[in-house]
């Protein structure tokens, strides 16, 4: 109870409200025995009020009655496994009773099925394992057997018959952690882990159970806040350089409490905004030659402003509709012409006079003949001073025919319907030669001068990069207008830039005297400073909705922090280790020391060092040397079992409550001394809890039932046998007959010679043949009685000591020796083989019945005889030297 009171104490002043509430809770529930674990993390989460928003349920002090219902008041013991399906060699339905109090121990040799049994309580129970997957439960390997590997543990918990379903791979249940069993793999960690108190006495136990809960919720809340660390993260704003404005300030001071309001303000940015941000990006980017520049740039956008205002008035839609008018005219009125010179000249040897290309032969002959052959004289010369005159064109001498000729065609060629051709193609070439030609949207660095538009104002650069196509295709167009009649392509709308482009280039010329003015130190720090202002204000609020989402993340990751420094264990670990140290540390020493002392093995210099933890408390084996730290490097292996079973025992003496314990083999490798003071030490645990054993050793079996005899405790057992096909059949028999003590070797005579009442009616032969038996048991039991009873076990068969102190028992008066002779007479005549004339007749039920009564008297007597020698006997103590 002290404990219990410091816990409580500690708890008033040193926990936060809902840790002393999960105590109480933990208390209140039997130390978890009964606690759904979800419902009670689900109710931490509601108080610690992180998860669910809703207000805790009021808090209930904690107080010494909620500490008061122990495990310790609760008993557990086993009543039976039954119905085993697919373990080992088991038989199917195997099953296997238990007292509930005492001792039962399951004998059995070598593959008779006991191990099969041990294997699943295991890992239904609790059961100190290194690697889980040693757990391991196969099915007869050898065998067919398929299904599930199961089996049904009955238990008795306070007065309730509850039933377990085992499954192989389940980890143990809850309800079976009270029991604990041993056997070899365990021992070895006892060895070498040392007497790690798994579940420490209640009260003390509370601190760590808090503790494991708290952890467990720590896990919860670190896998549930995982995410919201991953996406904070993700949800950052990426600025172009580290640097202290306001912008960047207010995104590092973003917290959990930041407004909508506050956000919005601080990431505000206005198209005039970003007006102000490209003007300053411009001056802050230019230096003197860049103002240059700039005052060129201007320049030339308003000569391209110009000359895209007058290419668009020369080439517009009506202006080319004028040209195509023109130049259908001269087609027409050249094909007028070529009609009338086909009527004048249909008679000339030469087809086509009066074409194109005869017009321009005859132009040409002309210019020859006005220029050099005859020059000042009028076009055409047929004489030259009474003389025919030499043709311009074939150089003869002109007849009159061929003078005849060229007069007639001088005037076709002069006459009103050829002269209106002429004057209509030559205002068609007059367009053409009047065409305008590409000025500075030809220059050679047009691309430049375009790409640093393009940076001011992207809308103005396409328009003149429109526009320059659209009028080069305009003039290709136009070309092929007036040279073939038609435009071969389809011409794009006209749409002068020149206003916008005058526009930018005025507000480039005060952009060129900025940059100017900017080279002062002084000026351009403002602007600089101004800059950097409006580009992360510009980030800020490209990145409103990731502000605002991160201020989300900020607070619900506060809350998960605020949780998690709720479910810090260092000061519950503290105070844990506190109570242990105070209430437990001595106690294991002590109960470690009479451990060894039962087994003798105090000369063994493995002692236990105290260790500490979160969950539990450990007390590790010290093997004594530097040399190695595994004790199983030192001890014999009979050495090394000892000491697990006596770290076994100090852990069962130290665990909460009185749960029952299984133990395999336990003198596995034990001298047959050490091997009757566990068989006293398991009779004397079996006084306070149930206490199961597993053995093959039929020695180790005839102590058990002697020491427990000798303290009082009630003892039961069972024998397994296997055969070809399953082990663990259960021997109907019993335990083998040299393995029984007097008391069982009469109880089993007993119950032998029930059936055999009723076949001297039907069979005497047969009755003859069964009661020689019985009297042959009758006779052993009398040879065993001397061993056990007269002599008091002072010497034994297998044994190498004598214990010389039970002398005091030994009393024989001359009455019992007369009943033991008469007694062992008639055993031996009736189950010795008499000779067949000899009137020898086979006694009677009822005869029988009273030699094994007189047999129980008789013992009772020599024992009733002893109690008063060693009465009467004065107290043997070693006379001094």
């Amino acid at each position: 109870m002290s404990a219990i009171k410091d816990i409580l104490e500690w708890s008033s002043t040193k926990l936060s409200p809902w840790k002393q509430d999960a105590l109480r809770r933990l208390a209140c529930q039997s130390a978890l025995t009964n606690v759904d674990h979800d419902e009670l993390l689900s109710h931490i989460k509601q108080a610690v009020g992180f998860v669910i928003p809703i207000a805790p349920p009021a808090l209930i002090p904690l107080d010494p009655t909620h500490v008061s219902s122990t495990t310790a008041d609760i008993s557990t013991h086993i009543k039976t496994i039954r119905n085993v399906e697919n373990v080992n060699r088991l038989v199917p339905a195997a099953n296997l009773t238990f007292a509930p109090k005492g001792l039962t121990v399951i004998y059995g040799r070598n593959g008779s099925g006991k191990s099969g049994f041990v294997r699943i309580f295991r890992t239904a129970c609790r059961t100190r394992i290194e690697k889980p997957e040693k757990l391991k439960v196969l099915v007869d390997v050898y065998g067919s057997g398929k299904g599930p590997q199961q089996a049904e543990i009955v238990i008795d918990r306070a007065g309730i018959e509850q039933i377990v379903t085992w499954t192989s791979g389940a980890g143990a249940h809850p309800e079976l952690l009270h029991i604990a069993v041993f056997d070899s793999s365990a021992a070895q960690l006892y060895v070498d882990n040392g007497s790690n108190i798994q579940f420490l006495p209640f009260g003390l136990a509370l601190p760590h159970k808090l503790n494991e809960l708290c952890l467990e919720l720590k896990v919860k809340l670190d896998n549930e806040r995982r995410p919201i660390s991953a996406a904070l993260v993700t949800a950052v704003v990426n600025f172009s350089q580290l640097r202290s404005t306001d912008s960047q300030k207010f995104y590092s001071q973003i917290s959990a409490k930041s407004t909508n309001e506050q956000i919005d303000k601080a990431s505000t940015f206005s198209e005039t905004d970003q007006q102000k941000l490209d003007s300053l990006t411009r001056v802050l980017t230019g230096a003197s030659a860049a103002a240059a520049d700039l005052h060129a740039l201007s320049i030339w956008m308003r000569k391209i402003a110009s000359e895209c205002n007058s290419l668009t008035d020369f080439l517009n839609d009506t202006k080319l509709e004028e040209a195509t008018a023109k130049k259908a005219a001269a087609v027409e009125a050249r094909k007028l012409a070529g009609l009338d010179s086909s009527k004048l000249f249909q008679g000339e040897p030469l087809p086509g006079i009066g074409s194109e290309s005869w017009r321009k032969l005859w132009e040409a002959a002309r210019e020859f003949s006005t220029t050099d052959a005859y020059a000042d004289q009028p076009f055409p010369v047929t004489s030259m001073e009474g003389k025919d005159a030499a043709c311009v064109l074939c150089l003869r001498p002109l007849n009159s025919d061929a003078s005849g000729r060229l007069n007639r065609f001088e005037a076709f060629v002069s006459g009103k319907i050829a002269v209106d051709a002429k004057e209509a193609e030559e205002r068609v070439q007059s367009l053409l030669e009047a065409r305008p030609a590409l000025g500075g949207l030809a220059d050679t660095d047009w691309n430049a001068r375009l790409d640093q538009i393009s940076k001011r104002e992207p809308e103005v650069a396409q328009a003149l990069s429109t526009f320059k196509a659209a009028i080069e295709g305009r003039l290709r167009g136009l070309s092929t207008l007036l040279n073939r009649g038609v435009i071969e392509e389809v011409l794009q709308p006209l749409q002068s830039p020149g206003k916008s482009l005058e526009n930018l280039a005025g507000g480039i010329a005060k952009d060129a005297d900025a940059a100017r003015a900017a080279q002062d130190e002084t000026a351009r720090a403002a602007l600089m400073a101004e800059h950097a202002e409006l580009e992360d204000r510009k980030i800020l609020s490209a990145n409103n909705g990731m502000l605002k989402s991160r201020r989300d993340l900020l607070k619900q990751d506060g809350l998960y922090n605020d949780a998690l420094s709720e479910v810090a264990t260092t000061a519950i670990t503290k105070r844990a280790n506190e109570l242990v140290d105070l209430h437990l540390t001595q106690l294991v020493y002590d109960q470690y020391e009479a451990e060894r002392k039962a087994l003798e093995i105090t000369h063994l210099k493995v002692n236990l060092a105290r260790k500490s933890g979160k969950v539990n408390a450990t007390f590790q084996t010290d093997p004594g040397t530097a040399m190695t730290k595994f004790a199983s490097e030192i001890l014999s292996e009979g050495e090394q079992r000892a000491l697990a079973l006596a770290a076994f025992f100090t852990e069962v003496a130290v665990t909460d409550g009185f749960g029952s314990i299984v133990i395999d083999d336990p003198v596995s490798s034990l001298d047959r001394q050490r091997g009757q003071k566990v068989a006293a030490r398991l009779s004397a645990e079996a006084k306070t809890r149930q206490v199961i054993v597993f053995t093959h050793d039929l020695v180790f079996l005839n102590d058990l039932c002697r020491e427990a005899g000798a303290l009082d405790v009630n003892i039961e057992t069972t024998a397994l046998f296997a055969d070809g096909a399953n082990a663990g059949k259960i021997d109907p028999g019993g335990v083998l007959w040299k393995g029984l003590n007097v008391d069982r070797r009469l109880k089993l005579i007993k119950t032998e010679a029930l059936p055999i009442k009723k076949l001297i009616e039907t069979s005497p032969a047969a009755y003859e043949y069964q009661i020689k038996n019985l009297y042959g048991r009758l006779r052993d039991t009398y040879e065993r009685a001397v061993e056990e009873i007269i002599f008091y076990d002072i010497v034994q068969r297998y044994s190498d000591r004598i214990e010389t102190l039970k002398l005091r028992y030994i009393y024989l008066s001359d009455e019992l020796a007369v009943r033991f002779h008469e007694g062992m007479t008639k055993a031996n005549t009736h189950s010795h083989d008499n000779p067949a004339a000899q009137t020898v007749h086979a006694p009677l039920p009822d005869e029988f019945d009273a030699d094994v009564a007189a047999f129980e008297h008789l013992i009772a007597d020599l024992k009733a005889e002893q109690r008063v020698a060693e009465t009467n006997r004065p107290t043997m103590k070693p006379k001094k030297p």
